[in-house]
């Protein structure tokens, strides 16, 4: 584990912005040069549309974390034993490790799993998204809540104030659970909440009929970042993840560094030597820290925390006694400088800033990921699709905050506006475009995604 300085002096999310910047405004990288390019026109006309729809609605109308219903906020769990503090602690507790667990195995759902691939002679493809896994762990995590007679640990109290709690063992999620995870078991977790296979008939194709599986892909390499996730909060943070959030001391950015610091499978970055050199070995990570040929890009790091602040801190504890309220550890999740985490570069984000134009393609890019050719893990092409999202979503962020300032609308006071440009941050913006790549997706609106397999998006 890193010490608490050497976590001062390295900025995860400063890191990815810098890095990317320069990725991007770099002419060549050792003879090699981004095929991703920002088209400041559309960027300015696509902010302007996005600033409208923010004056007009009188806020950046992005879906709530839960809106949907399908993850685990912890609503129906029993308090049992515990008093308001401890049971607002505990339900807290758990839905961070639901959260932690759903983010470190959220990448890559689009290949079908090997066993799949061998045995299906049909025309296939896997129709797994991001919300069938959230709904299936929140079934998971859902599997306990109303046990009346839990053995919660009612927390213990350290040095600087913070009550630590952890978790149960009937809590599927617990940090004990997931450390003796095993594949088989994991798989049996989570498949009878999948939605069944099912048969796709395309009249109009003039091709088979379309299989569509509902499965879990690459399972093992899932189930060893589980067990990583498991065996770090109990090796690093006590068995519990509120007393790792409270080590950041409420900084979203400290909370990144203590994830990448703690799990291995979170740490997302390309070191550019290695295109040079490609057989030497991989630098160590307290190196890549330091190194000016890496690009940070920390995707599950970042939505985690992002996620965290959504279900327990953007909007503060729900409870109603004043005594919860101004209770310091409930308070650990609401960050005070979010707008230091970017944007989160994986498959949609860069797939809707295409479909407006704002990011474009070199031809070859252009012509592998319209047909469906997966790309290079960690290559020049993902790279500069990836650092290209996140540059052009800081550019999008800081266009939107001038024009909201700029408002001339007399009806608009300056608290009004300076509230509106506030809540424009990489983090919701990032939030509306998925959100809107979503609905354009399901209308079969947008093109292609680029495809590469990794477990880092």
């Amino acid at each position: 584990m890193a010490s608490a300085a050497s976590r001062v002096r390295f900025s995860p999310t400063a890191a990815v912005r810098n890095s990317c910047r320069r990725w991007m405004e770099t002419p060549l990288h050792d003879g090699r040069k981004t095929t991703v390019s920002i088209n400041q026109n559309a960027l300015d006309k696509f902010s302007t549309e996005i600033t409208q729809s923010i004056l007009t609605n009188q806020s950046l109308e992005v879906t709530e974390w839960d809106a949907d219903g399908w993850h685990y906020t912890g609503t129906n769990y029993q308090k049992g034993k515990l008093s308001d503090n401890g049971y607002e602690l505990m339900r807290m507790e758990r839905v961070a490790l639901y959260i932690l667990t759903l983010d470190a195995i959220n990448f890559c759902f689009w290949p079908l799993s090997s066993e799949t691939e061998k045995s299906e002679t049909r025309r296939a493809k896997n129709g797994l998204e991001y919300e069938h896994l959230a709904i299936a762990l929140r079934k998971v995590a859902e599997g306990d809540d109303e046990e009346i007679n839990h053995v919660d640990d009612g927390g213990e109290k350290f040095d600087n104030g913070t009550t630590i709690v952890r978790a149960a063992s009937s809590y599927a999620l617990s940090p004990t659970n997931l450390a003796s995870l095993t594949p088989t078991k994991l798989h049996s977790m989570l498949q009878p909440h999948f939605p069944p296979s099912s048969l796709l008939h395309e009249a109009d194709s003039g091709q088979d009929d379309l299989v569509i599986h509902y499965e879990l892909p690459n399972i093992e390499v899932r189930c060893q970042l589980l067990n990583e996730l498991g065996k770090g909060l109990l090796e690093h943070h006590n068995g519990s993840a509120l007393h790792m959030i409270a080590k950041a001391n409420k900084s979203a950015d400290a909370l990144v560094g203590i994830i990448l610091d703690t799990f291995q499978g979170f740490r997302d970055y390309v070191d550019t030597n290695e295109w040079v050199a490609p057989t030497s070995p991989p630098c160590e990570w307290e190196s890549a820290k330091s190194l000016p040929s890496v690009i940070y890009l920390f995707k599950r790091a970042q939505i985690a925390i992002a996620d965290i602040w959504a279900a327990l801190g953007r909007h503060q504890c729900n409870s109603s006694s004043s005594t919860l309220d101004t209770n310091a550890n409930i308070q650990i999740c609401q960050f005070n400088d979010m707008d230091l985490v970017t944007t989160f570069p994986d498959y949609r984000v860069p797939q809707i800033l295409r479909h407006v134009d704002v990011l474009q393609y070199e031809p070859s890019l252009a012509n592998l990921v319209d047909g469906q050719v997966e790309l290079e893990k960690g290559g020049v092409d993902e790279v500069s699709v990836r650092a290209g999202t996140v540059v052009a979503v800081e550019e999008i962020v800081q266009r939107v905050k001038e024009k909201i300032s700029a408002d001339g609308n007399s009806e608009r006071s300056q608290s009004d506006l300076q509230r509106l440009a506030d809540d424009v941050s990489a983090v919701t913006i990032d939030w509306y475009l998925w959100q809107r790549g979503e609905k354009l997706d399901r209308l079969n609106l947008l093109g292609p995604h680029h495809r590469v397999r990794t477990t880092f998006y």
